[in-house]
């Protein structure tokens, strides 16, 4: 570089140099993605600045992290770079280690290249230095304008010692000086008009290619969180106003999005809290109109909005009846109102969360309502009132670890110490190495032995309530008045004791409890055993214990047997009121009907199954949405509700593994996933009543 270059002035790149090369790198667990919002936009701000278009040229890597997709990963990177400028990383909590390692590797072979990283698991995080000493520069926040603001700086300045003085000047970041020592200089604000920011969807940041051939494609409608949730970084970390990028280029992108993206492709709504500006009735409108325009049907994801008049109702409903959306959810993390208030939460209110589930269930929307297990002050007497609420409600409960993120209230040191928070390293699902994080595993409320009963209990909960004997559940425990949440811990009973007279699902709940303590030892090879391919590297136990209970069409029904007479039993010897028999054998009869549809996928066969249950019972478990509406009108004297189950041959196509984990994350409902044919039946006298047969254990 010559002194006039360097005499050029601010913002001006070298005299007649080649184009330095600028790589913007993001390690996903996510398979089949190519498209990243974050590279996007850095790309599209420091393009848009005419001297560092003419400067640099762009790369964006988006690279599967797990297994020995790493090292390819690692490889794929390094051989795209040639004497770079720069190459910046995107950070989360889940590839932090392979982010940081390759960054290494990128140091060692290119030592004059500067190491840019950013994103929510290191904004603030001056300790990345220390963890990466080959880091040179941390971003807070917001990157767009800081990334171009650092290109111009290190355009100018080919050695780091002579830089130190301009970055000293940039806001909103963090930078090791020669001498080792970090600075961090003052917070930089708000980008309070998104409009500012280029489009990296209206230009030429990401070719069609990249957009038809990506999964899944993260959107943003608006910036920022009014809440201020002590376990999340959005709010905790941001508690910002709304910030809306302009509803013409909305429309203009969501329009390229569905035009280009493949039939299939998810798209997620990256707000904090769709539905809680008027105008995102619009654009889900919108989206249905260019989905029928271009022919395309893509599946909406978002995060909902925790407190609404009904708009996320509406926006569901134009979603859903569009066939563009699943289960919708309506995430309230607890129901304790002294846990809550300890999360600086400002939850749905009970009566306004049961006015929901029933306008969804009026237009049988599946919901499915998150809940974390491990929140400071929360019980696991509480924590299970919690789900018994969203179970009566019709809701279907989906229960995950709480995560120690980095940036949150929870992580303050005091905190911890006035809440007992402990936390252990671990996979955020056994076995799966490529999600590690601090989890809570103890506080003040709390033991580690609590803890592990309430991730175990997961299991039953999901294998009963959601897959097996949802509906007869629901009748024992409208009839006894005992809790669901009691009855599922007896089936968690029954599941380990070996009262199904199965060792394998024994073995299999207790290495569940096993591989929590000691996840090093975690047999992948014993469970994919178990289940079959494909298989998703997700909550394996559950799946190998499902795949050995409803496999078999005659095991499915000796073990649903098995187990409503161990309920049974336990609630007779309590003295609680219960069922006819016969008239719940019919409703296990249903139940294991609906089974059927995990069979489609184990085996490829499309099965049918009549049914009957009084029609009484019936109703009960259509007021809860338990089975879909359209009932017919009820006739006098006494009737039976006869039915046939007939699962699609569409589901024929869906393994079984991805649809057990749509129930686990409460999307599949398999009552509603098969066909039923209904028909009402006036009977006479009692007696004729032919309860479907279940075979009874010897």
């Amino acid at each position: 570089m010559t002194s006039a270059d360097l005499s050029a002035g601010p913002g001006a790149p070298p005299a007649a140099a080649a184009r330095r090369q600028v790589h913007l790198v993001e390690l996903t667990v996510m398979p089949g993605v190519r498209y990243s919002a974050v590279l996007g936009y850095l790309q599209a701000a420091a393009e848009a600045a005419p001297d560092l278009a003419e400067a640099c040229s762009f790369a964006k890597h988006v690279y599967m992290q797990g297994g020995d997709a790493f090292e390819t990963a690692c490889a794929k990177v390094l051989d795209a770079l040639d004497d770079p400028l720069a190459v910046a990383f995107t950070v989360y909590f889940w590839n932090r280690p392979g982010t940081l390692e390759l960054a290494r590797r990128i140091k060692e072979r290119w030592p004059r290249c500067r190491i840019v990283v950013g994103g929510n698991d290191v904004t603030h995080q001056p300790v990345v230095f220390d963890e990466a000493p080959w880091v040179d520069v941390l971003v807070h926040g917001e990157g767009e304008m800081r990334f171009r603001d650092l290109l111009r700086v290190f355009l100018r300045h080919e050695e780091p010692a002579t830089a130190e003085s301009e970055l000293g000047a940039l806001p909103g970041i963090s930078y090791r000086c020669a001498d080792g020592e970090v600075v961090t200089t003052a917070a930089a604000p708000r980008i309070e008009d998104l409009a500012e920011l280029p489009s990296p969807l209206l230009g030429n940041t990401w070719a069609d290619e990249d957009i038809a051939q990506s999964r899944m494609l993260v959107y943003e409608t608006n910036r920022g969180c009014p809440y201020s949730c002590a376990f999340c970084y959005w709010g905790g970390a941001t508690n910002s106003k709304i910030r809306q990028f302009p509803m013409d280029r909305i429309l203009s992108e969501l329009d390229r999005i569905v035009r280009v993206a493949a039939n299939g492709t998810q798209l997620f709504i990256a707000d904090a809290n769709f539905g809680i500006v008027a105008r995102d009735v619009d654009i889900a409108r919108h989206i249905v109109e260019l989905c029928r325009r271009h022919n395309k049907r893509l599946l909406v994801m978002t995060n909902w909005a925790k407190n609404t008049n009904g708009r996320v109702v509406e926006i569901a409903g134009i979603l859903y009846r569009a066939g563009l959306t699943g289960a919708i959810t309506l995430s309230a993390q607890s129901f304790d109102p002294d846990v809550l208030q300890i999360a600086n939460r400002r939850n749905i209110r009970v009566d306004n969360y049961r006015r929901m589930q029933t306008q969804f269930r009026a237009q049988n929307i599946p919901t499915y309502t998150d809940l974390i297990w491990g929140l400071p002050g929360e019980s696991r007497a509480t924590h299970m009132t919690g789900i018994e609420e969203a179970i009566t409600s019709g809701g279907s409960p989906v229960i995950y670890p709480l995560l120690l993120l980095n940036n949150t209230d929870y992580t303050h040191d005091r905190f911890r110490d006035d809440h007992g928070l402990r936390t252990r390293h671990l996979p955020c699902d056994p076995g799966n190495t490529d999600l590690m994080a601090d989890v809570v595993t103890e506080h003040s409320r709390v033991t580690f032995d609590d803890w592990l009963s309430g991730m175990a209990f997961r299991i039953p909960l999901t294998l009963f309530h959601k897959c097996l004997l949802r509906s007869t559940i629901r009748v024992l425990a409208e009839t006894s008045g005992a809790r669901t949440v009691d009855l599922i811990e007896l089936l968690g009973t029954f599941l380990r004791e070996g009262a199904v007279e199965d060792p394998l699902i024994s073995f299999l709940m207790a290495d569940y409890d096993r591989v929590w303590r000691e996840p090093e030892s975690f047999d992948r090879d014993l469970l994919y055993r178990n289940i079959g391919r494909p298989v998703i590297h997700e909550e394996l136990h559950y799946q190998a214990i499902l795949r050995r209970m409803v496999g078999d069409a005659d095991r499915a029904a000796r073990y649903a047997r098995s187990a409503v007479d161990f309920l049974y039993e336990e609630l007779t010897s309590q003295g609680r009121p219960l069922p006819d028999r016969s008239d719940l054998d019919m409703v296990t009869g249903l139940d294991l009907a609906a089974a059927a549809v995990f069979r489609a996928g184990i085996h490829g066969k499309a099965e049918q199954h009549d049914f009957a249950l009084p029609e009484a019972l019936f109703d009960l478990l259509r007021s809860y949405g338990d089975v879909p509406g359209g009932a017919p009108a009820a006739v006098s004297g006494e009737s039976l509700v006869h039915g046939r189950i007939e699962v699609p041959e569409s589901r024929t196509r869906y393994p079984f593994s991805p649809y057990s984990l749509s129930v686990w994350h409460g999307s599949g409902r398999p009552l509603h996933d098969v066909g039923m044919r209904l028909d009402v039946q006036r009977l006479p006298q009692r007696e004729t009543v032919q309860p479907i047969a279940v075979p009874h254990t010897a």
